[in-house]
């Protein structure tokens, strides 16, 4: 862990971010392996030496980087919910299906955007001081997603085995491994087929819970 920032770095954390956006760009444009000190700061812009005035070492950006990402993430959830908001109308289809849609922007907005976060996420596990990065990251992603299906489940009265949080691991898996499948196979891979089937399957526990309960 680093230490704390000096009062001057507190006073100004504009160059940081310009910094981390920079390595956001290099990694999604050219891959992690080319996320060096020098070529982060050539693409922001900046003296080299600005690097190590701000951070340690590369760790700490990506630290940062995947701590904005995890804030994005906060910010994608609360569109999904608000856009998918309209009662008892609302799918877990269509739930998954704005999801999705906010990565696909995110990805025609900058291409290469998605694959540099599985890129971290590799780098994070094979680097020691940086796998707690990969498991915030990993949790952001589950407690996102029961975030979305808990208050769905809970409108329609839906009981599924191990709660709202387990079938939010499922799906924050199911989703993850779509979004790669997507980038290595745009043509091959129908992520709505998938949403339609899993909401089939949660639908069709709603129904048999309900046979299983006479009134």
């Amino acid at each position: 862990m680093t230490g704390p920032r000096t009062p001057r770095r507190r006073a100004d954390d504009a160059r940081r971010t310009e910094l981390i956006t920079a390595a956001r760009s290099v990694i999604a444009k050219e891959g992690v392996a080319a996320a060096t000190t020098r070529r982060i700061t050539q693409e922001a812009g900046l003296p080299h030496g600005t690097f190590h005035y701000w951070f340690s070492g590369k760790e700490e950006l990506f630290e940062e980087l995947i701590a904005e990402v995890i804030r994005e993430l906060g910010e994608g959830v609360a569109t999904v919910v608000s856009s998918t908001e309209g009662g008892s109308d609302v799918s877990l289809r269509d739930h998954l299906r704005a999801a999705f849609d906010v990565v696909r922007r995110d990805e025609q907005v900058e291409p290469g955007r998605q694959l540099a976060m599985y890129e971290l996420t590799a780098l994070a596990l094979r680097t020691p001081a940086l796998r707690d990065m990969a498991r915030r990251q990993y949790q952001a992603y589950r407690e996102s997603a029961t975030t979305v299906i808990a208050p769905w489940l809970a409108a329609r009265d839906i009981e599924v085995s191990g709660g709202a949080e387990t079938l939010g691991r499922l799906i924050s898996v199911l989703f993850d491994g779509l979004v790669l499948a997507w980038l290595a196979d745009p043509e091959g891979s129908d992520p709505d087929e998938v949403f339609t089937l899993i909401d089939t399957l949660v639908s069709c526990h709603r129904s048999a819970s309900e046979g299983s309960n006479p009134s």
